[in-house]
């Protein structure tokens, strides 16, 4: 296994909070909430993941099982930046 699926499966089980082996739309959304506090608003969030589920054609009604997981967000372009000030 090469260091980028390994680390696709570190994050799959973050997304896969209940441990079933698979990441719904929701699941999905409660983490992009957690990681973007009140940044962008829960609608934005809710486009964007619609949006890059349907260009790697999945839709929100779709569970991800990891080989799902990682056709949609290694290929997608998005990018999580997190910035914390320094006093």
């Amino acid at each position: 296994m090469n260091c980028a699926i390994s680390i696709a499966s570190v994050i799959f089980k973050v997304y896969d909070s209940d441990g079933n082996g698979k990441v719904s739309f929701n699941d999905i959304l409660n983490v992009l909430r957690d990681l973007s506090g009140s940044f962008i608003s829960d609608e934005q969030r809710e486009q964007v993941l619609t949006q890059v589920l349907k260009e790697a054609g999945y839709t929100k009604e779709c569970y991800l099982l990891l080989d799902d997981f990682i056709k949609v967000f290694g290929n997608s372009g998005l990018k999580m930046e997190v910035e914390v000030p320094v006093d």
